[in-house]
């Protein structure tokens, strides 16, 4: 459903003043609605993606959830005009989108899915909005995904520089070589060429600023704060998110859940998506 729609009916709601942010908003993140029912599940992509890539989701939850899918800026190729370097330096700003979008539209007690770096992006909303969630939902997520200390992350300084001089040097090479990383798959799988063609068509400074605001990110210490009910979905072997993050969310989340998908790589809802499906499922009552 288009969403300009939507912004007419924020005009006849009593409240003209917000009819041209309630519309920019809706513009500028390509939200769009799906679907009908009493919950409204709202599914946000992950770094190098977008909403095509909850698809499968969608057709699965249409007939009992509204469904609001949008794109971060410059998280993937589809909203890369309203990307800035400086605005975007950390997550915070993302998730003021994020508050930006549901308030738009009205949403309260959602239940939120964010993968990767969105699943973080919503935990930070949820913070600052805690009346617009039920549940979040946080698939392939990391609070931070340094080794610092005693904590495993997953990456070195090395690591996160080598990854940064690889796509400095030959970002269509780097593409291709990340994403057989991220997926754990050969170049030919479908989820590996279809995330390879998703990160080629951003725009590379921006596809390297954002990685070094996610991978340089440190978010551990905000974890208490978050107040609304998480699951913690986890694929069995994933390259970008160790076990031990994941763990360490379940441990510093209070009251969250903790699943292990029966499923490999970082994309579990494009290349297991009944896996994801079930655990949605199972998890959203």
């Amino acid at each position: 459903m288009p969403l300009f729609m939507v912004a007419y009916a924020i005009a006849l709601s009593g409240l003209p003043e917000m009819i041209e942010s309630a519309s920019i908003i809706l513009e500028r993140h390509n939200a769009t609605l799906a679907g009908s029912g009493v919950e409204t599940l709202v599914l946000i992509p992950g770094f190098g993606t977008e909403q095509s890539a909850w698809r499968h989701v969608v057709h699965a939850f249409k007939d009992r959830c509204r469904i609001l899918s949008f794109d971060l800026a410059g998280i993937g190729p589809a909203n890369q005009i309203h990307y800035d370097h400086v605005r975007y330096g950390t997550l915070d700003a993302y998730a003021r989108d994020v508050v930006a979008v549901l308030s738009a539209l009205k949403v309260e007690r959602c239940v939120c899915v964010g993968h990767s770096v969105a699943g973080m992006v919503v935990a930070l909303a949820s913070i600052k909005a805690p009346h617009l969630f039920r549940k979040l939902v946080l698939l392939g997520a990391s609070a931070c995904y340094r080794n610092i200390g005693g904590y495993r992350g997953g990456f070195e300084r090395a690591d996160i520089d080598g990854l940064v001089e690889g796509a400095a040097r030959d970002y269509l090479r780097w593409t291709a070589q990340f994403g057989q990383m991220v997926v754990s798959a050969p170049v030919e799988d479908p989820t590996v060429r279809e995330f390879v063609a998703t990160l080629r068509a951003m725009r590379p400074d921006m596809a390297l600023s954002l990685l070094l605001t996610v991978l340089n990110s440190d978010l551990r210490s905000r974890l208490p704060e978050v107040t609304v009910p998480a699951v913690v979905l986890q694929t069995r072997e994933d390259s970008a998110v160790t076990r031990e993050a994941a763990e360490y969310l379940r441990d510093h989340l209070a009251g969250s859940v903790f699943e292990v998908l029966d499923a490999s790589g970082h994309l579990p809802h494009i290349s297991a998506p009944g896996t994801v499906i079930d655990a949605l499922n199972r998890h959203l009552r």
